[in-house]
């Protein structure tokens, strides 16, 4: 009877091995959250510790490891690109929003000074017609406070670059407000709106139409300097 060739008896996996044990394969996350490739390779790394085949399952140690790197460096990128064009967008809104109040600011400014120039327009006739200069005066207070809204707006959501510069436009708005137009209001029309001085007009008028002069130039300025500044906070200076 031919002896029989030991060698090719496969080893039971239920008898001791006295050779050392592999090292303890690390396996990320849980093992309901695995992909199935990595699932699949440590089954092979398991089988591979099992029959000897140590140099198998180091090459498939390997291979976990690689792709769980690479899925990780994945994440990263994906989430510091969102990252990006996140704060792209955000920062895009933010311009948009800006460029229309700084707009919105020089169309407001601009139809104040239009407002002006037609109060203006009605104290130099010759004479001055009660009813007109009083829709005037109506007429400029109401586009003030559009322009002031504006100003406001400004400081709300544009750069602080710009705050300076709008004080070139509040403070007189405030002084002619405040120390021509309310008394000159006051004085030819009265709180209740009745004629307290029928020469009024013809005697305050002047006065008034150089602080009007003096509001427009100095409103000129600021619009000049606004829109350097709006121009270089938008880029586009």
């Amino acid at each position: 009877m031919p002896a029989m060739d030991t060698d090719s008896t496969p080893e039971s996996e239920n008898e001791p091995d006295a050779r050392p044990a592999a090292a303890p394969v690390p396996t990320p996350g849980t093992s309901g959250s695995a992909p199935a490739a990595t699932a699949s390779l440590e089954h092979d790394v398991r089988v591979a510790t099992r029959t000897g085949r140590y140099a198998l399952a180091t090459a498939l140690c390997a291979a976990i490891v690689s792709s769980v790197v690479s899925a990780g460096s994945a994440v990263y990128v994906s989430r510091n690109e969102l990252a990006r064009k996140e704060s792209a967008a955000a920062a895009a809104e933010v311009r948009e929003n800006r460029q229309r109040v700084y707009a919105d600011l020089m169309t407001g400014v601009a139809e104040y000074v239009e407002g002006l120039g037609f109060l203006e327009g009605t104290l130099t006739r010759n004479p001055p017609d009660r009813e007109t200069v009083r829709a005037a005066i109506d007429d400029l207070t109401r586009r003030g406070g559009a322009a002031i809204k504006t100003v406001n707006m400004v400081f709300l959501v544009g750069s602080m670059q710009l705050v300076p510069t709008l004080d070139e436009f509040m403070h007189p708005y405030d002084t002619f407000v405040r120390v021509h137009l309310n008394p000159f209001i006051l004085h030819n029309f009265g709180g209740s709106g009745d004629v307290t001085d029928p020469d009024g007009l013809l005697r305050d008028g002047p006065g008034l139409v150089d602080e009007i002069d003096r509001m427009m130039a100095e409103s000129g300025e600021f619009v000049g300097d606004f829109i350097v500044r709006a121009r270089e906070d938008l880029g586009t200076g």
